[in-house]
């Protein structure tokens, strides 16, 4: 059992954050990882680095520490894209699987990792999970436009998504004390004056409570939901992407994860970009890859597939 760890965009910053969190690992951590990447790809970055490297047929050396590697050659569609095939179906086999950033049009035909795994997987229920030392975000919908929303939010599609997520994170026993989802529309909707969208969450939100009998609140108005947050182990439901991503990186910056909740197997991310415009300067922050690395490695130690399993920030 291995965390997978695929290359990411080969003009991002995916490799340069993970080679330096690599250098910060505890040699037990690091022997729990294994890289999917191109040659050619690792060369680049280490260069830039000005870190000392030696390429072996299995591994690689990078100022004396040596990081287990599964070469690739062919590519298929994209480099990224490449990794990503191979990652997914070696986590398949009781692994942690670790996307490092790529952009969107690296995806034949879909417009990033998730929606990639939903097709993929056949599995539209698939959450989008955000967590940081200070708090935990769930997203109920992601690349979705504005004036989809109100046609894509539908009753089913709100429980589906959140009652998947929540037996995810009970059967990992992620820890996680109430469960407070917001409206979708301005002050959540009004009691029907802002659009009746809302009346839909509080259909699903009792659904949910009748079957997992959970400490579910909601629907709360987005914009002053963050008040009722009394622990980081609260977990916060946003019904769109900038709705709860826009807090969430407002106030925790780039040190989280992109958690996929609903897969065969663990995901994660870190939670950040390729960062084109700062490939190959040696400026890029590590701090995210590297605390999202250490709670991969932290599920991969803890993770037992067809049981409940553990995790420990």
């Amino acid at each position: 059992m291995k965390v997978y760890v695929t290359q990411g965009h080969e003009q991002g910053i995916g490799l340069e954050v993970f080679f330096k969190s690599c250098l910060l690992m505890r040699r037990a951590d690091l022997s729990c990882i294994k890289l999917l990447a191109f040659e050619a790809a690792v060369k680049a970055t280490l260069t830039s680095l000005k870190l000392p490297f030696k390429i072996n047929p299995h591994d690689l050396e990078v100022a004396g520490t040596k990081i287990d590697v599964e070469w690739l050659s062919q590519v298929n569609f994209s480099q990224s894209f490449t990794a990503l095939e191979l990652g997914m179906k070696l986590s398949e086999g009781s692994g942690v699987l670790f996307t490092l950033p790529t952009s969107k049009d690296q995806f034949p035909g879909y417009p990033g990792h998730t929606e990639y795994f939903r097709a993929f997987y056949h599995r539209p229920e698939l959450g989008m999970f955000f967590s940081s030392p200070k708090m935990q975000v769930l997203l109920l919908s992601d690349h979705v436009p504005v004036n989809k929303l109100s046609e894509t939010m539908t009753e089913e599609l709100i429980y589906t998504r959140l009652f998947a997520a929540l037996k995810t994170l009970q059967q990992w026993n992620w820890p996680t004390k109430r469960i407070l989802v917001s409206g979708l529309n301005p002050h959540a909707g009004e009691k029907g004056i802002i659009g009746n969208e809302d009346q839909r969450i509080d259909a699903a939100i009792k659904r949910l409570i009748n079957k997992l009998k959970l400490d579910i609140r909601g629907p709360l108005p987005g914009d002053t939901m963050l008040l009722e947050q009394k622990s980081s182990q609260d977990l916060l439901v946003y019904l769109f992407h900038d709705q709860g991503l826009g807090v969430f990186k407002g106030l925790q910056g780039f040190i989280g994860s992109n958690i996929t909740l609903g897969l065969p197997y663990p995901r994660f991310s870190p939670d950040h970009g390729t960062s084109f415009a700062l490939f190959g300067k040696n400026q890029a922050d590590y701090r995210g890859c590297a605390f999202s690395l250490k709670e991969a490695v932290n599920m991969l130690k803890k993770v037992s597939y067809g049981k409940n399993s553990g995790h420990q920030s």
